[in-house]
């Protein structure tokens, strides 16, 4: 079992009133597996995945990721270089095409990703808006 990413006493809270939204959070992913992350509307699952993609700091705990904390290496660089994330809202620039959109978020991504997920090499290349 390689642990790739791990929580380490994550809490986190936001706004001047320090409203908390995740509680001593404690998780293991192990590299080369599938999770989901499941719970009723408002149980933290977005702010755990910004977390996880390093787009916030947890408020205390730790993020790691290949053992080492995102937060002494970059969060920047960690999202640059191993993080790839899709969001629920139609947040797709519509007049980008797919491939262009999945470059906006990893721009070292192969083309095989959207293949994968039922595109062909001609609709990648394909303006969304037509």
């Amino acid at each position: 079992m390689t642990i790739c990413l791990q929580l380490d006493h994550v809490n986190y809270s936001y706004g001047a009133a320090k409203i908390r939204v995740l509680s001593d959070v404690n998780a293991d992913f192990e590299s080369g597996k599938m999770y989901a992350i499941t719970g009723p509307s408002g149980a933290g699952k977005s702010t755990l995945l910004s977390l996880l993609a390093g787009l916030d700091a947890p408020s205390d705990g730790v993020v790691r990721f290949e053992g080492k904390d995102i937060a002494t290496t970059g969060y920047s660089k960690h999202r640059r270089e191993h993080v790839s994330l899709v969001f629920q809202d139609h947040n797709l620039i519509d007049y980008l095409t797919p491939e262009e959109n999945l470059h906006l978020v990893n721009p070292k991504a192969d083309m095989k990703i959207l293949e994968d997920l039922g595109l062909s090499r001609e609709e990648s290349k394909r303006n969304i808006m037509h």
